[in-house]
C-alpha cells in the first residue's frame, strides 16, 4: 500500500483526494502551505525522506490568473520551479510523481478540442508558469504524470460555482462573459481517473487531459447554475474584458479526454450532471430561502 504525500492540502483538489483516500483506507499526509512550503527544496526533501513517502501528488498551485501578471516571481516559484524540485526529489527516491496543469497552456485559437499532441502557446504568466512546470517535471523525472484540467470545481473550495452562488444571494442582476469556452471538471472525476491511471499494471507516463464531457461558455455555465438555484434576477451577457484589464484568457480551451477515456475504457460524466450533483443540497436551501424573500417582497 502506498503512502502518499498530497501537497497543497487545503485546496479543493487536495481535499477531494483526502476524502477518497480516507474512504479507501489509503495512507496519506496532506500538509497545508504553512506546514510545508513546496518552494523550500530542502524542507520538502527532508519531509519526503523522513516520512517514507512513496508517491507524491502535487495539488499545490498559484492559480490567480490576473494577479500572476503582477506577481510573476511567485507564480513561477510555485507552478514551475517547485514542481521541478518535487520531480527531482521523487527521482532521487525512485517514486512516481503526479502534478496538475491547465487548459491555459493553449492560446484558444484552434476552435476544436485540444489534444495532448497540440502545440502549447500560453497567453498569460499563469499559463507560461504552468507550461514551464510541465517541461521541467518531465525533464527531471521520467516517472511523471501530468494531468491537464479545466475549470475545476469541488466541495470545500473556491470555484466558479461558489462565486455564482454568492452573486445569486447578493445581486439583482449578474453579468457573465460569453467569450470564454471550455469544460467544467469535477474534482471527483480528476481524483478517480488519476487513481485509476496510477493503478494500471502497464502505464505510460507523460501528459493526459481530464475534462468534463461537453463544453460551455462561462455565461452558459453561469446561467445553468442560476436557473438551478431558482435565481429571479437578470442574467446579462458580457465579455472577459468587462471584468479585467488583461486579455490573457484563451477564448476556447476545451480539452479532449479521448486518450485517457480510451485507455481506461470509461466516459467522463458531463459537466451538467456533475454540477447537478454539486448543487443538489444547495438547491433545496436556496429555493426555500428565495421563496421566503419573494413572499416578503410581495
Amino acid at each position: 500500500m502506498k503512502k502518499c504525500l498530497i501537497t497543497g492540502g487545503a485546496g479543493q483538489l487536495a481535499i477531494e483526494f483526502q476524502r477518497f483516500f480516507k474512504k479507501n483506507n489509503i495512507e496519506f499526509l496532506a500538509p497545508n502551505r504553512i506546514e510545508l512550503d513546496i518552494t523550500d527544496f530542502d524542507k520538502v526533501r527532508d519531509y519526503i525522506l523522513n516520512n517514507d513517502i512513496d508517491l507524491v501528488i502535487n495539488c499545490a498551485a498559484y492559480n490567480l490568473v490576473d494577479k500572476a501578471e503582477e506577481e510573476k516571481d511567485m507564480a513561477y516559484a510555485i507552478n514551475a520551479y517547485a514542481v521541478e524540485n518535487l520531480a527531482k526529489i521523487c527521482k532521487e527516491k525512485k517514486i512516481e510523481f503526479v502534478t496538475y496543469s491547465t487548459d491555459f497552456v493553449f492560446d484558444g485559437t484552434k476552435k476544436t478540442e485540444y489534444t495532448e499532441e497540440d502545440k502549447i502557446n500560453p497567453l498569460s504568466v499563469y499559463g507560461c508558469s504552468k507550461a514551464l512546470g510541465e517541461r521541467l517535471a518531465l525533464k527531471e523525472n521520467k516517472r511523471t504524470f501530468i494531468f491537464r484540467v479545466s475549470w475545476v470545481f469541488g466541495k470545500d473550495g473556491k470555484n466558479f460555482i461558489e462565486q455564482v452562488k454568492t452573486w445569486a444571494n447578493t445581486r439583482e442582476s449578474i453579468k457573465i462573459a460569453t467569450d470564454q469556452v471550455s469544460s467544467p471538471t469535477s474534482t471527483k472525476d480528476i481524483v478517480d481517473i488519476t487513481w485509476k491511471i496510477l493503478n494500471l499494471r502497464n502505464r505510460d507516463y507523460g501528459i493526459y487531459h481530464i475534462a468534463g464531457n461537453g463544453e460551455t461558455s462561462r455565461y452558459e455555465q453561469g446561467k445553468y447554475i442560476l436557473e438551478k438555484l431558482g435565481y429571479k434576477g437578470e442574467i446579462l451577457k458580457g465579455k472577459c474584458l468587462d471584468f479585467t484589464t488583461y486579455d490573457i484568457r484563451p477564448k476556447y480551451s476545451k480539452l479532449s479526454s479521448k486518450k485517457i477515456e480510451n485507455i481506461l475504457g470509461i466516459k467522463i460524466p458531463s459537466w451538467h450532471s456533475r454540477i447537478d450533483e454539486y448543487l443538489e443540497i444547495d438547491n433545496i436551501y436556496f429555493r426555500n430561502l428565495n421563496g421566503v424573500k419573494n413572499e416578503e417582497n410581495e
